[in-house]
This record gives structure tokens, sequence and C-alpha cells, in this order.
């Protein structure tokens, strides 16, 4: 009873620092750098495993349990290999002060465990919640064989009683931590969409209430405009002035179809897509902005399935992310569109090497209205492109750090 209230008081204290954890750290990880993410979680993680020790339970003597595998385990799968070997090596150096035989094994088994989360933690978040589960919960388990069954029976203190509560307690605590950690995980993530679904809806009903009513009278101007243009007896300043009104209108009109492609978002036939004559399609029409700004644009195609969407909304959606990338390089740089096809799913990565986008303007990447242009933007591009995406059913992934460049990653199921 004495290790089965231990471990229990141990528990408590890991659910009370993980919920503290998602209030603090999750719920702006949006806004958060993911470096500065990592750190806190290795912070947090450290504290677990130091309050753990702190809570230790002897079993024999120099042999202490408790629960200090659990932050050990999460820390280093979802903090990546710079977190594992930190925490690592913190828990072979708080064990050190208590001593006895049990310092070997535990060095031992934190070194073969570091091994095993070094080969999981690169792919562990794109795995499926039911995977990430199974490879928090097993893990555990074996654990508790190796650190308690074998050593019980080799120094001679073994108690089946004890292995069952020990193993029991470990496993359906690191079972419930992990669920725990996903559910508010997922929790904040469906409220982010619903608050920029909400958004998108506000945008989508304005739209098809002035789009269509603005954009007829729209056409007349810009008609009038370029009959002007032509005629030979307008003086050159009349003509300078109606250049630029005609511009400027024509920049309106542009404004105009991207609100028609949420008064309208759903296309009428879906057909399949041959992603590289798309891809070749809008090279050649994004070349001379691409040229303008010294920008160097390579293009590799190694998928091997087509998509279904509407040819012409997917290529608006592929030369609205190109623009920007462009737009996002003044002083030239390297536009990179890369394809792959893996798990029946078609990827396009398309990746720059300019300015950057700090965590804050990365969290409201795609929000209506929201440019990082100033007056030059009106911030409906990439809102039509999570739009487009959205209805051909694929999805958006952007990473982006500053002063180095942005890493767009289009995925769509495949279609042979």
């Amino acid at each position: 009873m004495t290790l089965l209230k231990g471990l229990f008081i141990n528990l408590l204290v890991i659910l009370v620092l993980v919920l503290f954890y998602n209030m603090v750290v999750v719920n702006q990880q949006k806004r958060i750098s993911p470096r500065f993410q990592k750190s806190v979680l290795a912070f947090f993680s450290s504290i677990l495993i130091i309050l753990s020790l702190l809570l230790a339970i002897a079993i024999e003597e120099n042999f202490v349990y408790d629960l200090r595998f659990i932050p050990f385990l999460l820390g280093s799968l979802y903090g990546g290999k710079k977190v594992t070997l930190w925490l690592g090596a913190l828990l072979i150096t708080a064990r050190i002060p208590i001593g006895g035989d049990g310092i070997w094994l535990t060095a031992l088994l934190v070194i073969c465990f570091s091994l095993i989360f070094f080969c999981l933690s690169s792919r562990f978040e794109e795995k499926p919640i039911k995977w990430r589960l199974f490879f928090t919960t097993f893990p555990a388990f074996l654990y508790s064989i190796l650190a308690l069954l074998i050593p019980s029976f080799y120094y001679g203190f073994h108690t089946i009683e004890t292995f069952f509560i020990y193993s029991l307690v470990l496993t359906a605590a690191t079972f419930f931590v992990t669920y725990l950690t996903e559910l508010l995980r997922t929790t904040c993530t469906l409220q982010q969409k619903t608050i920029k679904n909400g958004k998108m809806e506000m945008v989508s009903h304005l739209a098809a209430s002035i789009s269509h009513e603005v954009r007829n009278p729209l056409t007349s101007i810009i008609g009038f405009l370029q009959l002007i243009l032509e005629q030979r007896d307008v003086p050159d300043k009349c003509k300078i002035n109606a250049s630029l009104a005609l511009d400027e209108a024509s920049r309106t009109a542009v404004i105009i179809d991207d609100y028609l492609t949420f008064a309208n978002p759903h296309p009428e036939k879906l057909h399949a897509l041959e992603i590289d004559k798309e891809i070749l399609q809008c090279r050649d029409l994004i070349s001379p902005l691409a040229l303008k700004h010294s920008v160097d644009m390579k293009i590799v195609f190694f998928h091997t399935d087509k998509i279904k969407g509407e040819p012409h909304k997917f290529r608006q959606a592929l030369l609205n992310i190109c623009k920007n990338s462009i737009e996002a390089m003044p002083t030239g740089g390297t536009l990179t569109i890369v394809t792959a096809t893996k798990y029946n799913e078609t990827f396009i990565h398309i990746n720059d090497t300019g300015q950057g986008m700090s965590p804050a303007h990365l969290a409201r990447l795609g929000e209506p209205y929201f440019s990082l242009k100033e007056q030059k933007g009106t911030g409906l591009g990439l809102m039509v492109v999570f739009r487009i995406v959205e209805e051909m059913g694929g999805n958006i992934k952007v990473n982006s750090e500053e002063q180095i460049g942005t890493s767009i990653t289009l995925s769509f199921p495949s279609f042979a």
C-alpha cells in the first residue's frame, strides 16, 4: 500500500504540471517559436523528473521506484533528440546522490531507451493518435519489467505483488497522461480551427452579398479606361492618369475574384489533375515576376499519382503561393518546388529563401485581412489558398523562420 500511495501522489503531481504546461504553452503554440516550445517542454520535464525522484518509494536498500520515466518518455518523444539528451543526462545525474547498485541500472536503462526515443521522436507526431499511445504505453510496460522484475530476481527481493502494482500503475499512468496530452492538444487545435472557420464564413457571406454587385460596374469602368488609352487625341497626362486608374481597377478586380472564390467555393466538377503540367504552367505565368525580383526557380517532380480538383482554382492557389514567396525575396533568392507521393498522398513542397515569418505572424496566416505587405496586401491571397486546398480535400502546412525562409507543404489524396 505504501508503494501504491506513493505512486498515486507522484501521478497527481505529473497531472497538475501537464495541465499547467498545456495552459501556458500548448494554447499559445502557434505564437511561440518551436525552439522555445522545446525549451519549455525540457524545463517542465526536468522539474517532473526531480519531483518524481523526491517522491520515490524505496522497495529495497538503494533501489527506489517512482514515475520519473513518464516525463522522460513524453519529453523525449515530443521534444526531439536534444531534449532526449538533456533529460537522459539529468535523469542519471539526479539519481547519483541516492547511490547503490540502482544507479548502474538507471544509467543502462536511460541509455537504451534514449536510443529508442532517438529513432521514434523524429516522426512521432506524424503518427495517428492510436500509434502514439502505443509508442508510449508499451515502452513504459517494458521499462517496468527491466527496472523491477529482472533486478528483483537478480538481487533476491522479488515480490510478484510489488511488480504488478508498479507495472500496472506505470503503464496505466503513461497511457492516461499521453491520452490527456493528446486530448488537450486536439481540443486546442479544434478551437483554433473553429475561430478561423468562423472568420472565413464571415468573409464568405460578405463576398456573396457584394462581389457580383461591385464587379459589374467595375467591368464597365475598366472598359472605358481602356478606350481612353486607345484614343490618339487624348493628352499624355490624361493617359498617364487613365493608366494608373486602370491598374488600380484591375487590382480591384483581382480582389473581387478572390472574394468570389468564397462566394462559390465548391467546384462544380472535380477533374483529374496532372500536377506537373499545372506547376509548369504556373511557372510560365509567374516567371516575369521571378525575373524582376532576381529569383531562381527550381522544380523537381517525384510524384507518381494525380489529384482531383478544379484546374483553374488549383492553378490560382499555386500562383498565390508562388507570388507571395517571390515577393518575400525582394533582393533575390531561390524558389523550389518539389513533388512526392507517399502513403496514398501526393505532396507539393514549396520553399523559398525569403524573409520568413515570426511565430506570431505564422499563427495568423490565412486569416481574413491579415497581410505582411502593409498597404500593398489585402490578406485574401493565402485565405483563398486555404479555402481551395480545403475544398479539394487537402491539407496545408506552413513552417517559417525569420531571415531563413518559408516552407509550404500541400498534401492531397492521391488519384491513380
